[in-house]
């Protein structure tokens, strides 16, 4: 079944990058039809309207329940003091604080390399998306704290769902035995919610080609070369977060050569690369840590648990695109907005599943929290398959080396497989 799924999320990412690129030569195509009623009245303005548009009303269907159930599953269990213990603890604490930089860093990333500069969308329809927001710090604060949930789930206030599901979350691990039935009800939900996500991520090439072709109709050639940019930032600061922070944090923390760990882990980077998909990864992974050193114990509690809470390869990406889309549309940028940014990107990628396309979902959650266009994701989808890549790489990356850090100061490695002195096999 593991092999099964392997080979559907590759052969999904391939069929989807072909949908991109017959978009791009489609669309280019359309660029070059007299403007007229079969051109933007039936082609674009229908049939590339009603394909595109339609799938992204599939992925804003699951939005609410899919993110409040997932995140309160991966909290519930995460959080459970007794259960998870100090081992817990610290790894807990390791992924929040890298998704926290992770997050940083994609938003300095875009600032500095201004991916979406060139293009201003802002004379585009942005009805019922932007909104004005607070400048006032403590007023953004503040605005992340629902004081009525239901309306909060009602009118689809995301980082308010999010703030909720943290705290329900807790709450059911911290009162025990007797929050089984909810737990178990939510699990269900949470699987339910999964795999409707899985039923339209099967639309994606499709949906792909209608999006992208109605882009470069729309926008022309001009909207090609700054996706190529986006894309090129993007896999820049996968690499320097990669190189950098997960460099100075292996060798500070273990001592370890980083050098040595990424020729180890070269051997399995393409699983991830091939899938976009943490899970599917999951048996590589533990196989991996245990073949370096880290004990049994823990790679089977710390490498599930990053496959849903450690995604820093997302982070980078929903910051940096949070600010490519205030470029494209000619917003600016206040302290309280990326502030809000880096949060609500903390908190997004938190108890998503790793499994392709499932960053477009939670990326609502952070466009959302400050009042960004969600047309926006029209662009972003239609070429994040290409980069969704790389970013899985270095999540199964993190999880990794975070599991090496816990597992070094439990006592619980063994360096001398990580220096082939020992197999498994003996």
């Amino acid at each position: 079944m593991e092999n099964y799924g392997t080979k559907k999320a590759s052969s999904l990412g391939k069929k989807s990058i072909i949908g991109l690129i017959a978009g791009l030569a489609f669309g280019a195509i359309l660029c070059f039809v007299p403007a007229g009623t079969f051109r933007d009245d039936i082609v674009i303005n229908t049939v590339l309207k009603l394909v595109g548009t339609g799938y992204l009303n599939l992925i804003k269907m699951t939005i609410i329940p899919f993110v409040f159930a997932s995140l309160v599953m991966g909290i519930s269990s995460a959080t459970d003091v007794k259960q998870v213990g100090r081992i817990g603890g610290k790894i807990l604490a390791i992924y929040i604080c890298t998704t926290v930089l992770a997050s940083a860093l994609g938003i300095a990333g875009g600032l500095l390399l201004k991916p979406g500069a060139g293009v201003n969308l802002a004379s585009f329809d942005l009805s019922n998306t932007y909104e004005n927001v607070k400048t006032s710090f403590a007023d953004v604060i503040l605005d992340f704290i629902p004081t009525n949930v239901v309306e909060s789930f009602a009118k689809g206030k995301m980082i308010h769902v999010v703030v909720f599901a943290v705290f329900f979350g807790v709450a059911l691990s911290l009162i025990g035995e007797r929050a089984n039935p909810v737990k178990t009800f939510n699990e269900s939900l949470a699987n339910a919610m999964l795999k409707i996500v899985n039923i339209v991520m099967e639309l994606t090439p499709i949906g792909v080609f209608a999006l992208m072709s109605k882009t470069v109709a729309t926008l022309g050639f001009s909207i090609i070369v700054t996706l190529a940019k986006y894309c090129a930032c993007e896999i820049l600061l996968f690499v320097v977060f990669g190189v950098v922070v997960y460099g100075l944090l292996l060798k500070g923390f273990t001592g370890l050569s980083f050098g040595r760990f990424l020729k180890k882990y070269s051997k399995i980077a393409l699983v991830p690369f091939s899938t976009s998909s943490s899970n599917a990864t999951l048996p590589y992974s533990i196989k991996f840590c245990r073949e370096i050193g880290v004990s049994e114990k823990v790679a089977a509690f710390t490498i599930p648990l990053g496959a849903t809470l450690n995604m820093d390869g997302s982070a980078i990406m929903q910051g940096m695109t949070a600010v490519f889309v205030a470029q494209l549309y000619d917003i600016k940028l206040s302290w309280a907005m990326i502030v809000t940014i880096v949060i609500a990107a903390t908190l997004g990628t938190i108890g998503s599943p790793g499994m392709p396309g499932v960053v477009m979902v939670t990326l609502t959650v952070v466009l959302q929290s400050v009042g960004f266009p969600l047309e926006a994701i029209a662009i972003i989808v239609a070429i994040d398959k290409f980069p969704d890549m790389f970013k899985t790489v270095l999540n199964v990356l993190g999880d990794a080396i975070d599991t090496v850090i816990v597992a070094k100061s439990e006592g619980e490695f063994d360096e001398d497989y990580f220096y082939d002195r020992k197999t498994l096999a003996e």
